[in-house]
């Protein structure tokens, strides 16, 4: 591969997203490092454990719900931010698919442990912000 060539389709990534590309790409990476990284510590319990957070759900730990996180919340928004970068066709479903995930997670999570966090609020709103600036067909770069 010629450097050349290179160099200029990395370049040509970020000079044709427009700002609302580049906030939701933004949105997209941090709901999967934020959910790969709160994923890792329920499954490492550096979260510190509180029994009423399972009492109503099925699970007997954080374990099993931190490997959901990391791999299915935090999985899809990372395949959906490399799929935008790469400019993958049809990544638009793979981003709203992301956000739909994000809703549901959330949803559940205040339906299983029966609690209110303000941080639920913050990924809710990640999650229909996702959705919300996820364009319905290619943009054309400008």
């Amino acid at each position: 591969m010629v450097a050349g060539s290179r160099a200029a389709r990395l370049t040509s990534y970020s000079v044709v997203m427009s700002r609302d590309a580049r906030f939701l790409l933004g949105l997209l990476l941090f709901n999967a490092i934020s959910a790969l990284g709160g994923g890792i510590a329920l499954m490492t319990e550096v979260i510190p454990l509180q029994a009423s957070w399972y009492r109503h759900t099925g699970f007997a730990g954080p374990y099993f719900p931190g490997v959901v996180l990391l791999a299915i919340v935090g999985g899809s928004s990372l395949i959906a931010a490399l799929a935008m970068m790469k400019r993958v066709p049809g990544w638009q479903l793979s981003s709203i698919l992301s956000g739909v995930v994000m809703l549901v997670w959330i949803t559940g999570e205040i339906a299983s442990i029966r609690g209110f966090h303000f941080l639920q609020v913050i990924y809710f709103v990640t999650g229909v912000a996702v959705i919300w600036f996820t364009p319905r067909e290619e943009p054309v770069p400008q």
